[in-house]
């Protein structure tokens, strides 16, 4: 059967159109799991970062306690001092009513008028009487001055540490709020990832430590961690020898922020406790200790030296030799030895 044009026509154009529509059935939507992935060094990168934060956060944490623990110590120690001061002033009262009581017997009534007024100090300057008195009464209105004074600066500073005291205990407090909402927020991240993305990523870190350690000359026992007998560590001498072999014990012990042992530990806390065993005390935070004892080149670095990292000085670790480190590095991890690999980041270091 022959057709018209307009019929060849017609049926010209259903026929793409039915294609179009039968294609167009075909074509599912992709599942969310069929999206394209992070590349994995793209999240590792992103992981870092968070963990780099919540450290500073938690070394900003410690360094408030120490902050808060040295002005504790500071206001005591003033509060004692105003009660003896209290003491000293009614001392220099009494000298001087018994001198006021022999200008009174001497009938010299216009001194005593000093004496009695209820601002002796501010007679004393409209009138200019100090230099007038014998030696004996201006010797006794001198040290009656000077114990006031002294007094009234112990008290305002009193009042100065009181206020510092309580904004560092609200600091503390927010930053404490600080480290747990980037706590939460890598965890989530973490919690994103799939098994397979958390197994890739710790083979990355593995992969990347082992190759490191190749590259230094030193190869990690099959099966275990590397220790201090494996690298092995050469302390330079006795004092040194103490804090490393403290610090070599704690391999493996997992890591908590704000911690100082016994079984967990945070950079700064693991450093602190390692030289107070050679009788070394360290201030609590990472930033406090960078600025502890003499500063050491790269290249000069003996074992025991302390080793900090990234601008804010927000990690540190203890040098054993060799190109290595021990350190408490994150959490979730446990305090372990590594290549100070850390070439872009590393920031200073110190010989305690």
């Amino acid at each position: 059967m022959s057709l018209s044009g307009r019929e060849r026509t017609s049926r010209a154009m259903v026929l793409p159109l039915a294609v179009a529509t039968l294609v167009a059935g075909l074509v599912v939507p992709l599942p969310a799991s069929a999206a394209p992935k992070r590349p994995i060094e793209e999240t590792r990168r992103q992981l870092e970062a968070l963990h780099d934060q919540e450290e500073a956060a938690t070394e900003k944490y410690n360094d408030l306690r120490e902050d808060i623990a040295s002005v504790k110590v500071r206001l005591t120690a003033t509060q004692t001092k105003i009660g003896e001061q209290r003491k000293a002033v009614a001392s220099a009262r009494i000298a001087l009513g018994k001198i006021a009581s022999d200008t009174y017997k001497a009938g010299d009534l216009a001194t005593l008028s000093l004496f009695l007024s209820d601002r002796p100090d501010e007679y004393v300057r409209a009138n200019g009487v100090l230099m007038s008195l014998g030696d004996r009464k201006a010797q006794a209105m001198t040290d009656l001055l000077d114990r006031q004074q002294q007094l009234v600066a112990s008290m305002t500073d009193v009042q100065e540490q009181q206020q510092r005291l309580e904004k560092s205990q609200r600091d503390l407090q927010a930053t404490r709020i600080e480290v747990e909402r980037r706590v939460s927020k890598t965890t989530e991240m973490l919690a994103r990832l799939s098994g397979e993305e958390k197994a890739r990523l710790g083979q990355l870190q593995i992969g990347q430590d082992r190759t490191s350690l190749e590259e230094l000359g030193i190869k990690i026992p099959a099966g275990k961690r590397l220790t201090c007998d494996d690298v092995p560590v050469v302390a330079p001498n006795a004092r040194v020898a103490k804090a490393l072999k403290y610090a070599c014990a704690q391999l493996g012990d997992p890591y908590l922020w704000g911690a100082e042992g016994p079984r967990n530990f945070d950079c700064s806390g693991l450093t602190l406790m390692a030289w107070k065993q050679a009788g070394v005390t360290l201030p609590r935070s990472s930033q406090q200790q960078a600025r502890q004892g003499t500063k050491v080149k790269a290249e000069n670095l003996q074992p025991g030296d302390l080793v900090f990292f990234h601008s804010g000085l927000t990690h540190v670790g203890i040098y054993i030799g060799k190109g290595l480190m021990l350190h408490a590095p994150r959490r979730g991890d446990v305090v372990k030895i590594v290549p100070m690999r850390y070439n872009s980041s590393f920031a200073t270091a110190v010989r305690v």
